[in-house]
């Protein structure tokens, strides 16, 4: 009989740093995680870096679960590279700013770690048509890959953990292109599964600490979650965290699409609480955005036209706007303009991937109906 395949889940009630360093060790022992780890290893840890956000903005995971993580990888000998590629433009300025914002960058000095700086990219094995899809050459070139997610509502899929933090290893604006390419929700839900079965994170890490609530994954409200989880997949720790905060699995369209590809089987997983029962651990106060309420649940996925109809459309706030252009050059789908240096959404064209309220820095685009 092939053994059940573990998620791990603790109690962890702050970033405090002993507390978190303690807990995470204990997940990795029930993981069985050092066995994964030789001396040597070129580990590449990929966080989930949405944006030059701080830690306490909850968007972003966390420099605390980050150290415990490097720390760890190095007891087992082995050498730590943290790499991500945001939200946005993609450039060496940008990039070392979402570094400094959030806090990886006095962390890698700290831990003497390395950060990645580099912004080139090789082709994957994974296609779309007769195209390759680019990946961050750092993640070609690692030897193991720790995927350190943040759990958080996300207004297009719903929810955002370990399988959609591996779409940052895209590089910059090529994320919008895929979008562009997927522009229905389930279609691009497949692909981040394909995507993150084609990557093989080994191991995964989710700080749940604090997460992001309601309008995510970075116009959300703070989660108070108290919560680390870890698995060796990305799929099975997706699973673990629905189920742990008390969310339907089959009504999250990743998890959908994961069982259909065939990644993920629900009857083949043990949920693990290390500490007390998983019913006494387990959450259900969890909320989602807003973009799951209302008629569109009502309607038969088949009928696309008009799910996209019901679906909430996103509109700048023009008197907070302040015309930085950051939603315009994201939009996938070129719906963007800007009129007397406010954005402006044309309708007909916008696809509701709600890419311009992930990257708004100053959280001005509303969901409306």
């Amino acid at each position: 009989m092939k053994a059940k395949e573990k998620v791990a889940a603790v109690r962890c009630a702050s970033y405090d740093e002993n507390q978190v360093e303690r807990q995470l060790s204990r997940l990795m022992e029930a993981i069985d995680a050092a066995a994964l780890i030789k001396p040597g290893m070129k580990v590449l840890i990929k966080p989930n870096l949405l944006s030059a956000k701080n830690p306490e903005e909850f968007t972003t995971t966390h420099p605390e679960v980050l150290r415990a993580l490097v720390r760890y990888v190095q007891r087992h000998g082995a050498q730590v590279m943290l790499a991500d590629s945001p939200a946005g433009r993609f450039t060496l300025d940008s990039l070392r700013l979402v570094y400094q914002k959030t806090g990886l960058k006095a962390l890698a000095e700290q831990e003497n770690c390395q950060l990645n700086e580099s912004l080139d990219n090789v082709e994957s094995e994974l296609k779309m048509g007769s195209e390759a899809v680019p990946i961050l050459k750092c993640v070609a070139d690692a030897d193991l890959i720790i995927d350190c997610c943040k759990f958080k509502s996300h207004s297009y899929t719903l929810t955002s953990g370990a399988v959609k933090n591996m779409f940052g290893v895209i590089p910059g604006l090529v994320k919008a292109e895929m979008h562009a390419r997927f522009p229905k929700r389930a279609h691009f839900c497949r692909f981040l599964c394909q995507l993150a079965a084609m990557v093989k994170p080994q191991l995964c890490i989710m700080d749940a600490i604090e997460g992001m609530q309601g309008n995510g994954p970075s116009g959300g409200d703070r989660y108070d979650g108290q919560r680390l989880l870890a698995a060796r997949d990305p799929f099975v720790l997706d699973y673990g965290a629905l189920k742990l905060f008390g969310l339907d699995p089959n009504q999250m369209p990743i998890h959908h699409a994961a069982c259909v590809l065939g990644l993920v089987d629900p009857q083949n997983l043990e949920l693990c609480a290390l500490e007390e029962s998983w019913e006494a651990l387990s959450r259900h106060d969890f909320r989602l955005p807003e973009t799951v309420k209302g008629l569109i649940q009502l309607i038969p996925s088949p009928v696309e036209a008009l799910r996209h109809v019901f679906a909430p459309y996103p509109k700048p706030d023009l008197k907070r706007c302040v015309g930085c252009g950051e939603c315009l050059r994201d939009c996938p789908v070129h719906a963007i303009t800007l009129v007397n240096q406010k954005a402006v959404i044309d309708r007909r064209r916008c696809i509701r991937c709600y890419c311009c309220q992930e990257v708004c820095p100053i959280h001005v685009v509303q969901l409306k109906r």
